[in-house]
C-alpha cells in the first residue's frame, strides 16, 4: 500500500499504518474538537467565545450565567459524540456481518426493535429508567436475529433490506400505539424522543453512555480482528482459520449494545451508521482496523453538526437532530443502492 509505514514494537512484531489513515484521522479530530467547541457556544442564548473558554480553560472561575448554560449544552455535546460514534460504529459491523453494504440498525429493524421493548418497557410495565438500556438490548438483539434468520431463509439478493423495512414499519405500528395508548400527552412526550433529540440529555444521561462506552470499547479495539476474515465471505474466511458462525453471532450482539443505549437516551437515528461507513470507507478504504475509527469520528460529527443545526438554523423551532440525518440518510441511501452492484 502507498504511504504504508511500520511501527516496531519489539523485535518480531512490526504494525503497518498508512499515513494518509493517520492525516484523515488527526483532521477528523480536529474537526470534531472544533465541532464540540461550537456546540457550547452556539445555541438560542448569545455568549461570548471567551466566557466559553473562561469555563473550559483555568483562566479564572467562569460566572454562574455561563456554568448554568454549560449544564445544559455540554451534555448535549457529550452525548451527540458518544452517540453518534457508537451508532455509526453499528452500522459499519452490520454491514460487514451480513456482507450488504446497505446494512444499518434501523433498516434491519434493530433500533425499531430497541425503541418498541423500551416502549413497552417504560411505559407499560414501569421498567426504571436504569433498565431500559439492557432491555433494549434484548428487544433490538432478538430482532436483528430474527431479521437475520429470515433473510438467509429469502435467499434474495436485497432480501435483507426487504425484511428489514418489512420488520420496521411493523414495530413502528407498534410504537405508534404504545405512544398514543396514555393519550396526547404521552403522545407528544415521546414522539419528539421516537425521532432521535438530544433536547432533553441531562448530565446523568451522559454519564450512563460514557459508562456503556466504556464497556463496550474493549471488544470494539477486538472487532476489527474478526471483521477483517468476513469480508472474504464464509468459506474462506473458514479456510484461514476463522469461525464465521461464532464471529458474527459476537459481532451482532455488539452492534445492538453499541444501539440500545443511545436509543433509550436520546431515541433512533436512522441512516446514521450507513452514512458515516460509506464516508469512511471513501475515505481510507476497506480495511476494517481503519474503517473503523474513522466511522465512529464521521458519525460523532454527523450527528453533533445534526444538533447544532437543529437548535440554531430554525428557531425559534428546535428540529430533532434525528429528523436532519434522516434527511441526509435518505438522499445517502439512494447514491449508495445506485452504486451497490446487482
Amino acid at each position: 500500500m502507498s504511504g504504508t509505514r511500520y511501527l516496531s514494537a519489539g523485535a518480531h512484531v512490526h504494525l503497518p499504518f498508512a499515513l494518509r489513515f493517520l492525516a484523515i484521522l488527526a483532521l477528523l479530530g480536529l474537526l470534531l474538537a472544533g465541532a464540540m467547541l461550537c456546540g457550547l457556544w452556539l445555541g438560542s442564548t448569545d455568549l461570548p467565545l471567551s466566557r466559553i473558554l473562561r469555563w473550559l480553560l483555568p483562566f479564572g472561575p467562569a460566572d454562574a450565567d455561563t456554568a448554568a448554560l454549560m449544564q445544559l449544552r455540554l451534555p448535549r455535546v457529550i452525548v451527540a459524540v458518544l452517540g453518534g460514534a457508537m451508532v455509526a460504529a453499528s452500522g459499519y459491523l452490520l454491514q460487514v456481518i451480513s456482507g450488504n453494504a446497505l446494512a444499518d440498525p434501523g433498516l434491519l429493524g434493530i433500533s425499531q426493535g430497541t425503541v418498541a421493548t423500551i416502549l413497552l418497557g417504560g411505559v407499560v410495565f414501569g421498567v426504571p429508567a436504569a433498565w431500559l438500556a439492557p432491555a433494549g438490548l434484548g428487544g433490538g438483539l432478538a430482532v436483528g436475529a430474527l431479521v437475520l434468520l429470515l433473510a438467509a431463509r429469502l435467499q434474495a439478493v436485497n432480501g435483507l433490506i426487504l425484511i428489514g423495512l418489512a420488520v420496521s414499519i411493523s414495530l413502528g405500528a407498534v410504537v405508534e400505539i404504545i405512544m398514543v395508548s396514555g393519550g396526547i400527552d404521552q403522545f407528544v412526550r415521546y414522539m419528539s424522543w421516537s425521532h432521535g433529540t438530544l433536547t432533553a440529555a441531562s448530565m446523568a444521561d451522559a454519564a450512563r453512555l460514557a459508562g456503556w462506552a466504556l464497556v463496550l470499547a474493549m471488544p470494539l479495539a477486538a472487532a476489527p480482528r474478526a471483521m477483517a476474515p468476513l469480508l472474504l465471505g464464509s468459506a474462506q474466511a473458514a479456510s484461514l482459520g476463522a469461525a464465521p458462525h461464532l464471529s458474527r453471532p459476537l459481532l451482532t450482539l455488539l452492534a445492538a449494545a453499541l444501539v440500545a443505549p443511545v436509543v433509550a437516551i436520546a431515541g433512533p437515528f436512522a441512516f446514521l451508521g450507513l452514512i458515516a461507513a460509506h464516508t469512511a470507507r471513501r475515505l481510507v478504504g476497506d480495511r476494517p482496523g481503519e474503517v473503523l475509527p474513522v466511522t465512529m469520528l464521521t458519525g460523532a460529527l454527523l450527528l453533533l453538526a445534526a444538533d447544532m443545526a437543529g437548535r440554531t438554523l430554525f428557531l425559534p423551532m428546535v428540529v430533532p437532530a434525528g429528523l436532519l440525518v434522516s434527511v441526509a440518510g435518505v438522499i445517502g441511501f439512494l447514491a449508495v443502492a445506485r452504486a451497490v452492484p446487482r
